[in-house]
């Protein structure tokens, strides 16, 4: 077992023995209150029932998610060929076409937070970049983005989601500036014709010039500023509300 699983799990049975010893000492002052205020006993009942789990979502585990499922991002530095499970066949295939398309390879990267690498690209004329990765064992993915004026990116990938996880993560850490369209399992070709198409049409309608900085370092800071706009969106945002 890894020490972030140990971490993640200690965390949560911490959570749950503390939230067990102040569950019953919450639920006689929440009623102590309503009775107080004269409300009749079937709705203090409803709301014993309801309101203690609808806390625990709120603030233990909304805390707890935004902890350790959502860390602040950094990026180190690896080299491909040390990563046994990486499909080097599926990389090089990748790498190649992005380079006949104009692509220059800027490093190889992975984060602490995520059980993977990825390959970071960028397009000198373009002004876009490209990031060939894959997590775990699932397949390897592209995707091309570019940054706009206002921190507005658009983005483009072929990556296979679970939906139901897509759709939480749509739910709790949308962005409205970061865009992103999908294009399961189609070529790095359509996805780089897909984004410029689309760049000349945001761009024109907000009037908003391209950001044509392309340096690595360019990237992973446009990456930790949107983590950390995503975190302040989840702290913001209702569970209880976006599950309904």
């Amino acid at each position: 077992m890894t020490k972030n699983k140990i971490v993640t799990w200690t965390a949560i049975i911490i959570v749950f023995i503390i939230w067990n010893l102040f569950r019953d000492s919450v639920s006689f002052w929440i009623y102590l209150s309503l009775t107080k205020i004269g409300l009749p006993m079937p709705i203090i009942q409803l709301i014993l029932v309801v309101l203690p789990p609808i806390l625990l979502l709120e603030i233990i585990i909304k805390l707890l998610f935004w902890q350790i499922a959502m860390p602040p991002l950094k990026f180190v530095s690896t080299q491909a060929e040390s990563w046994q499970n990486l499909n080097q066949y599926e990389l090089a295939c990748y790498t190649s076409i992005l380079e006949e398309l104009g692509f220059v390879q800027l490093t190889d990267y992975t984060s602490p937070s995520i059980p993977g690498m990825a390959r970071l690209f960028a397009h000198p004329q373009r002004f876009c970049f490209a990031e060939v990765g894959q997590v775990n064992k699932l397949p390897m993915f592209c995707s091309i983005s570019c940054h706009l004026e206002k921190d507005w990116l658009l983005a483009v990938t072929n990556m296979s989601f679970d939906r139901i996880l897509y759709a939480i993560s749509y739910a709790f850490m949308r962005q409205p500036r970061n865009l992103v369209k999908r294009f399961e399992n189609e070529s790095v070709n359509l996805l780089l014709q897909s984004l410029l198409d689309w760049r000349t049409e945001v761009s024109s309608d907000l009037g908003l010039e391209l950001i044509q900085d392309m340096r690595a370092e360019t990237y992973f800071e446009k990456e930790r500023n949107k983590r950390i706009e995503q975190r302040r969106s989840l702290l913001r945002k209702s569970i209880t509300w976006g599950l309904l």
